[in-house]
């Protein structure tokens, strides 16, 4: 190494070392041969040497890691958020993460190797959560929150009581998640509730109104649809619920979901009311064994 080079090296460490986020050093292979811990004084890096990058995230974005280095060895710096608990990510517990945080992956092309950047963002994520009441969507799944659904049902149910229209809504729930979550760790439920809104939102008709209202419940809204047809809709949904999993160690998940639905009946009703029959019904739905629909009694 020539002593330009060696300077250069030197003013990036110096540089590297008085940054607060950590840095990992990797070779070609995308093993930890170094880092800088910066602010994190929780990670005892050295647990992290000679292992690959792909073993210190979580299994569930070893994919996304993998086109982020491709992206990152032609565009130069490439990014991306993940939220790592300490259950989906052995070694980063390890090292000391002892609860849930949001980190924003920064890699970068350094030489023959890589640089990867662990910023912390949960503090900007959980001020971003309390200062976003007029914040229209869920964080994790990317479907509308509650806030922003009830709006959109209550108009459309008095447009429907005004010209004699139907509307009905479903409330969707995933069978056993908190076993799931137990068993498996919550990052396995998110990867659920991410793949569940990915496939709804992707299926749904244009008008319809899909929006996550609870930790593990999504709502439907299903503008002139009847009982019948409600009904329908969410046996298609069961049955796509059926065909998903995701993957884990040693295999994959597979899920089924529970619906309550809820039709518009009358002058008299209204949005709250019916989703709260749509919850009614789920519960009975739920309590009935799962994997099945329940709808208003006739």
């Amino acid at each position: 190494m020539s002593v330009d080079s060696s300077l250069a090296v030197t003013q990036l460490d110096a540089l590297i070392s008085t940054l607060e986020e950590s840095v990992l050093f990797l070779n070609e292979k995308a093993e930890v041969i170094s880092y800088s811990i910066g602010t994190n004084d929780w990670m005892n890096p050295m647990i992290l040497l000679g292992h690959n990058a792909n073993e210190v995230i979580p299994e569930s974005v070893v994919a996304s890691l993998t086109t982020v280095l491709d992206k990152a060895a032609t565009d130069g710096p490439q990014q991306m958020e993940q939220l790592i608990r300490p259950d989906s990510a052995p070694l980063l517990k390890d090292a000391g993460l002892s609860e849930a945080l949001w980190f924003r992956l920064i890699v970068a092309r350094s030489g023959t190797g890589w640089l990867m950047v662990l910023r912390d963002v949960s503090e900007q994520k959980r001020l971003s959560r309390r200062s976003g009441g007029q914040s229209q969507r869920d964080m994790l799944t990317g479907a509308y929150n509650r806030r922003t659904l009830m709006p959109v049902v209550e108009q459309a149910v008095a447009q429907a009581q005004r010209y004699d229209w139907i509307c009905s809504i479903l409330a969707i729930d995933v069978d056993g998640l908190t076993a799931i979550n137990n068993k498996y760790g919550w990052d396995a439920g998110d990867q659920i509730l991410q793949q569940l809104v990915q496939t709804l939102d992707a299926t749904k008709r244009t008008a319809d109104f899909l929006a996550r209202i609870a930790d593990d419940q999504l709502a439907l809204f299903l503008p002139e649809t009847n009982r019948e047809q409600a009904l329908l809709a969410a046996q298609r949904i069961i049955n796509l619920a059926g065909e998903m999993s995701i993957p884990v160690e040693g295999g994959a998940i597979s899920f089924t979901v529970s619906i309550g639905a809820a039709t518009l009946n009358g002058v008299d009703d209204t949005a709250a009311k019916m989703l709260d029959r749509a919850e009614d019904n789920l519960a009975i739905a739920a309590q009935s064994g799962g994997n099945r629909a329940e709808g208003d009694d006739t």
